[in-house]
């Protein structure tokens, strides 16, 4: 019994690893949008916590829009180029 409860939790810790992967989608931003943000920069503001790929921008931040990339917006945070997409405002590109 004490097999089958094991092999269970290891199943179970599996699959739920391979869904958690199955939602990580990641987005190329077109260059020109890239390039757009880096040549043009903003005022920095502070956003509490990590702000990693899938990190939602809170709506208290005001975005600056992308010419010609109507899905982006960005903002700088800590002197770095955040770039998210305008339905959700979930961070798809940071600059390294």
């Amino acid at each position: 019994m004490k097999r089958i409860l094991i092999a269970f939790a290891a199943l179970t810790f599996a699959a739920s690893g391979s869904v958690f992967a199955q939602d990580a989608v990641i987005i190329e931003v077109p260059q020109p949008a890239r390039d757009y943000v880096i040549a043009h920069p903003s005022d920095p503001v502070v956003i509490e916590g990590d702000v990693a790929i899938g990190t939602v921008v809170p709506d208290t931040v005001e975005l600056v829009p992308i010419p010609d990339s109507p899905d982006y917006a960005y903002v700088y945070v800590d002197k770095q180029p955040v770039i998210v997409t305008k339905k959700d405002r979930k961070v798809v590109y940071l600059a390294q």
